[in-house]
């Protein structure tokens, strides 16, 4: 953990799930990943393997949790998993205010979820920047973005984070 003054760094990391497979006729839910939507899930775990997860806020749908659990095969790691339906359709703005009743402890969050509610996160989060737009406006499968907040908690507003890096994983071209 990195401290800045009285503060310890946050850091958000915002992760869509990987490629789903839309031909299994599940209901959108239940729909699982894609073989390739689990090797870039795997890939993702190696991004994140260098991380100290305090904890992850995943929706309970299943192509979220799938890219999870391939993601820890890959080498992500997190002190403790929150997979709720709440998630699934989760607004920003409910996000954000449970971000702000997080113990101070925790310094790495990760949320593994659905477009548009990722991007909007991150649009809403993130001081203005090129990148910020960018993703904002185009956040694909297997994408994973990677913001830092000074400061508390409860404290977190709008356009606070800087969105440090924006990564799509993809395990090999095709």
């Amino acid at each position: 953990m990195a401290e800045t003054g009285l503060f310890i760094t946050k850091t958000i990391i915002v992760i869509r799930h990987a490629k789903s497979d839309w031909t299994t006729g599940a209901a959108d839910f239940d729909r699982p990943l894609l073989p390739r939507g689990r090797k870039d899930a795997f890939a993702i775990g190696a991004l994140l393997e260098p991380y100290d997860i305090d904890l992850v806020w995943c929706s309970a749908a299943k192509r979220t949790q799938e890219t999870w659990e391939q993601a820890c095969l890959g080498g992500a790691h997190a002190e403790e998993v929150d997979f709720r339906r709440s998630f699934y359709s989760a607004w920003t703005n409910s996000l954000i205010s449970e971000m702000t009743t997080l113990d101070e402890s925790l310094s790495t969050l990760a949320l593994v979820n659905h477009q548009p509610t990722v991007g909007d996160l991150v649009d809403t989060l993130a001081q203005p920047s090129d990148l910020a737009t960018q993703v904002a406006h185009h956040f694909p499968t297997s994408g994973v973005a990677i913001l830092t907040y000074q400061g508390l908690w409860e404290e977190l507003h709008p356009g606070q984070a800087i969105l440090e890096s924006f990564t799509r994983v993809r395990r090999d071209k095709r």
